[in-house]
């Protein structure tokens, strides 16, 4: 959730937060910048959550059935961070 809180203060103060072009220029860098990582994080932790499910769980627990999509993967990882806090 740190990514979330540091994208929105970023989204924020680009907006409003000060007239000095500059610091709204770094407000809106550090903005995209942390929005594309979080984009890249879930993307790597999806494919390599796939990896490990149909790799790892599948052949341990003779009840996992092998995720067919990327999207089941991110899903879970959704449902998980809802029901875990």
């Amino acid at each position: 959730m740190g990514f979330i809180n540091s994208a929105v203060r970023a989204g924020v103060e680009g907006f409003v937060g000060t007239n000095s072009s500059e610091k709204r220029r770094e407000a809106y860098v550090d903005f995209v910048s942390i929005t594309i990582a979080l984009v890249i994080m879930i993307i790597l932790m999806g494919f390599i959550g796939k990896w490990l499910w149909n790799n790892v769980i599948v052949d341990l627990f003779s009840f996992a059935k092998p995720a067919r999509s990327f999207w089941q993967i991110v899903g879970l990882m959704v449902f998980s961070s809802l029901v875990i806090p």
